[in-house]
């Protein structure tokens, strides 16, 4: 490192933490040492990363901190030892899951591992469905690349899946007036960055839109390509299309090692046996960087950037929002590193409300706080007035996989020749995710120096059927007439049947848990969170798939619901 502005940030490191050491690894910043706080450790880091250096790995040690080892099944076997193939995708994300796709495309071995028990249970469903526009994103950066190549796309690969697709759009609102004097600038900062038909909206065209806003709301700002999704169907629907088209998934069987020679990676080792992959794509989210440690190519580092929402009951929709609103809160949001967070109308009719941000040493700790429910109910009350406790049904928290530099990293390997990694993703990763799996594959045929031949027999569309509540009662009572199992109920919040159930353990995707079937069909998502239905759905998984009722989990190894003695459930 010569150049002056890296000399000034190593002085301004130093200068902030004297016991951190810096040293420079072929062009990136290495950071050791220790320090008491995990707060300084990310400062650190992001100090690191105004060098504008190849990339940031933060190895400063948390005092005091025990090394946090990543959560994996207890299976312990050589299944899928041996298994031969083009390209191994590690990580069953929105990102895997697309990439998984893009390749059954093309004639190509491709397999995806998924260390949990179902795709989409870390970020990839821990998130409020938005399909961003991208008007807050740097207009060269690869987050802006992608969303905005994705965006173009998003509406058709939704109806080839079968996912709903809602293009409500999305409004950013000011509550001083000063503020107007910005409008022009970011009307032109849209038209530059691509994005169709943004426009001022006075105070009487936003309370005629949105009546149950703040009064104190001045204008706003209308970007009508935004719209939403369910992230963990959009997830569930690539997965099973890559299935039908050849694709492979392996659940349940994480990345331990990985195995090198001559800077080629030749073998991954899972608990359930080593895989032999041409090329390794790194899709890993909250365990990127980690992954790239085994493959001998980690230049950035995951801080793991904690966010919680709030999922509010269906009656709430008619009292609150027509879009997915937010006021514009300026700097306060920017130090955050988070757009804000606001009020989302979801595909499924509830309504999401947040997220905060929060650093955290912690990659999965999915917990959540009175604290966190607290400041998002006096965040976003102002937006909403009506807003409730009461309309309050659960809360969920996600983990966001920041780099330092905030931004993706979607590129082959610095020194490791047959590795690939698509890391680094957070909001808006669930946007850009079709367009970054284009690239992955254009960047496998660089690596292998050859173009790839498409696959004659891929079919772009995933057949389901739509979901019960969503027809006419004429067409129910044909369906009824063709099974009578569409005609018992099972879960009344959400009217799903018990054939809507059998389909949906029939799809191609094995369902092996409650959360599994609730997260495909909302069988037990309603306002009494299962608390009628459970026990129903338990007994006919566990009949349907020849087990036990005791071994029928709510989401995993762990969460027990029955047992036959006491101590089962201890």
């Amino acid at each position: 490192m010569t150049n002056k502005l890296q000399q000034s940030v190593i002085v301004k490191i130093h200068q902030r933490f004297p016991n951190v050491i810096i040293n420079d690894k072929d062009g990136c910043i290495r950071l050791s040492g220790e320090l008491d706080k995990w707060e300084d450790i990310v400062e650190a880091g992001y100090l690191a990363a105004k060098a504008k250096s190849e990339g940031v790995i933060n190895d400063i040690i948390l005092k005091g901190y025990p090394t946090q080892k990543m959560r994996t099944a207890s299976i312990n076997d050589k299944k899928y030892d041996g298994t031969r193939c083009d390209v191994l995708i590690i990580g069953g994300g929105i990102v895997g899951a697309a990439i998984l796709r893009e390749f059954t495309k093309y004639r190509i071995d491709a397999r995806l591992i998924e260390k949990e028990n179902d795709v989409a249970l870390h970020a990839s469903s821990r998130n409020d469905g938005c399909i961003h526009v991208g008007i807050d994103l740097p207009r060269y950066s690869n987050k802006h690349k992608y969303l905005r190549r994705s965006v173009q796309i998003y509406e058709k690969l939704a109806k080839d899946l079968n996912v709903d697709y809602i293009r409500h759009g999305q409004t950013l609102v000011f509550n001083k007036n000063l503020a107007k004097i910005a409008v022009p600038f970011l009307l032109k900062s849209a038209n530059k960055k691509g994005i169709k038909g943004a426009r001022y909206l006075s105070k009487k065209e936003l309370l005629k839109r949105e009546p149950n806003i703040n009064k104190e709301a001045k204008f706003a700002v209308f970007f009508p390509e935004g719209a939403v999704i369910s992230p963990y169907n959009m997830v569930v629907g690539l997965a099973e299309n890559a299935i039908e088209n050849g694709g492979r998934i392996y659940l349940n069987t994480a990345a331990i090692k990985i195995e090198l020679e001559n800077s080629l990676i030749k073998s991954v080792v899972t608990n359930r046996g080593s895989f032999y992959p041409k090329v390794v794509v790194n899709a890993a989210g909250t365990f990127a960087d980690v992954v790239a440690k085994m493959a001998n190519d980690q230049f950035f580092t995951i801080h793991p950037r904690r966010g919680v929402e709030m999922i509010l009951d269906k009656k709430f929709a008619k009292k609150s929002v027509n879009s997915t609103l937010s006021f514009y809160f300026g700097s306060k949001d920017k130090k955050a590193h988070t757009k804000g967070g606001g009020i989302i109308p979801t595909v499924d009719g509830n309504v999401v409300v947040g997220p905060t941000a929060a650093e955290t040493p912690e990659r999965e700790d999915f917990s959540t706080t009175n604290e966190e429910i607290n400041a998002l109910f006096e965040k976003h009350s102002y937006t909403i007035p009506l807003l409730s406790r009461s309309d309050v049904i659960t809360y969920f928290a996600g983990i966001r996989a920041s780099t330092y530099e905030e931004d993706f990293v979607i590129r082959k390997g610095k020194w490791t020749t047959n590795i690939i990694h698509a890391a680094g993703i957070q909001s808006p990763g669930l946007t850009a995710a079709p367009a970054i799996a284009e690239d992955v594959v254009k960047i496998y045929e660089e690596i292998c120096n050859s173009k790839l031949d498409l696959n004659p027999s891929f079919n772009p569309k995933r057949t389901i059927n739509s979901p019960l509540a969503s027809l006419s009662l004429e067409m129910r009572n044909n369906l009824i007439k063709q099974n009578p199992d569409y005609g018992q109920i099972i879960c009344r919040c959400e009217e799903v049947s018990k054939g809507e159930i059998i389909d949906a353990l029939n799809r191609p995707l094995e369902i092996n848990t409650l959360d599994g079937l609730k997260r495909r069909i909302r069988a037990g998502m309603g306002r009494c969170q299962g608390g009628f239905c459970q026990q129903l759905i338990i007994q006919l998984m566990a009949e349907y798939q020849k087990k036990s009722l005791c071994e029928i989990k709510k989401k995993g190894e762990g969460s027990v619901l029955l047992g036959c003695t006491k101590e089962d459930i201890a």
